[in-house]
């Protein structure tokens, strides 16, 4: 996959543009969460439904929203401190790229077994 980003694979423009829409997010985090809140009142939307419980995921509408709220301001699950927009796309393409998660991702890995 980082070969289809082209000869800088994810350090050139896939960065670049990581950091830019990150960046507008946060300058527009609240129009954001404006926009997501509405859904939070929908009555046609189950955010619950029937589903196993998955540790680290949001149960509630309003979790969910907080969820979101925490990550466009730079927060890491478990952590107090705001990363800058460029520390921010650093550890998610660092996320992105470890082993241990595309291994989990990988079809013939055959955790099913």
């Amino acid at each position: 996959m980082v070969d289809a980003f082209g000869v800088y694979g994810y350090e050139g423009p896939f960065r670049k543009s990581c950091e830019l829409t990150l960046h507008v997010l946060r300058q527009h985090e609240d129009t954001l969460l404006t926009i997501l809140e509405t859904f939070v009142y929908d009555p046609t939307t189950d955010f619950i439904g029937k589903k196993k419980r998955t540790a680290n995921v949001p149960d509630t509408p309003q979790e969910v929203l907080l969820s979101v709220r925490s990550k466009v301001q730079g927060l890491m699950p478990g952590e107090t401190v705001t990363l800058s927009v460029e520390g921010h796309v650093q550890e998610l393409i660092q996320q992105a790229i470890s082993p241990e998660r595309l291994v989990g991702m990988y079809i013939g890995w055959c955790a099913f077994f």
